[in-house]
């Protein structure tokens, strides 16, 4: 079972071991899910399932969504994506965690907070769970753009020392974060961690924040040549 004062290496370790059972349980639920999200009345349209692996006891969402109008026959599930996320409680506390395995090993960390400021800010649906927010968030959201930040972007970023150095734009908004990475002796790679504390809608964000995110963003066309 997963607990809150394992490493990360420990952590993703975990994650991964579960994984193909996870995808052998998305798999069994497709067809299901496909029936319900062809009821949703507008898109895009959201169906998830809480799952506890019983050998382990660890805490699993599998969800669903799509964001287009179905295509014929087998197009139907074609049109129809899903992931999975762990959930993960330290006493009070709870985070929802995204993993992956795609170049150096990276967990993305969700905390309450930043899905309560998710819900607030841009979803301004107050009746969603936890579970509903992370979904939309992670479904909307799937491209991110890293970027370094600094005081004009975050003004309370020297609290937080070396950690608060970057952020991500996405397609919503900006999503303000701790980042960094653990290496274990004896482990081959380091385990990256994005830690989310808050989000913004660029719309409620200052103009000197905005403009700050515009020059991080024009610096990779600079780097293009053009």
């Amino acid at each position: 079972m997963i607990v809150a004062n394992m490493n990360l290496h420990e952590v993703y370790a975990n994650l991964m071991g579960e994984t193909p059972k996870l995808t052998w349980k998305r798999d069994a639920l497709l067809g299901k899910a496909v029936k319900q999200i062809k009821k949703a009345s507008e898109l895009p349209a959201f169906v998830m399932y809480d799952y506890k692996n019983p050998s382990s006891n660890n805490q699993y969402i599998i969800y669903f969504y799509t964001e287009h109008q179905f295509g014929p026959g087998r197009m139907v599930h074609a049109t129809v994506m899903s992931d999975f996320l762990f959930v993960m409680f330290d006493g009070n506390k709870r985070f929802v965690i995204k993993w992956t395995d795609q170049g150096i090993p990276e967990v993305h960390i969700l905390t309450s907070h930043f899905l309560q400021r998710y819900k607030e800010r841009f979803l301004r649906q107050p009746d969603l769970t936890a579970n509903d927010v992370a979904v939309r968030y992670l479904s909307r959201n799937s491209t991110m753009r890293p970027m370094n930040i600094d005081e004009r972007i975050n003004k309370h970023i020297k609290e937080y020392g070396e950690y608060a150095g970057e952020g991500f734009l996405v397609q919503d908004g900006f999503c303000f974060k701790l980042s960094g990475e653990e290496k274990v002796e004896g482990e081959q790679q380091p385990v990256r961690a994005s830690f989310y504390t808050t989000f913004m809608p660029l719309t409620e964000m200052t103009d000197t924040q905005r403009e700050a995110i515009l020059e991080e963003c024009m610096k990779d066309v600079d780097g293009l040549g053009y």
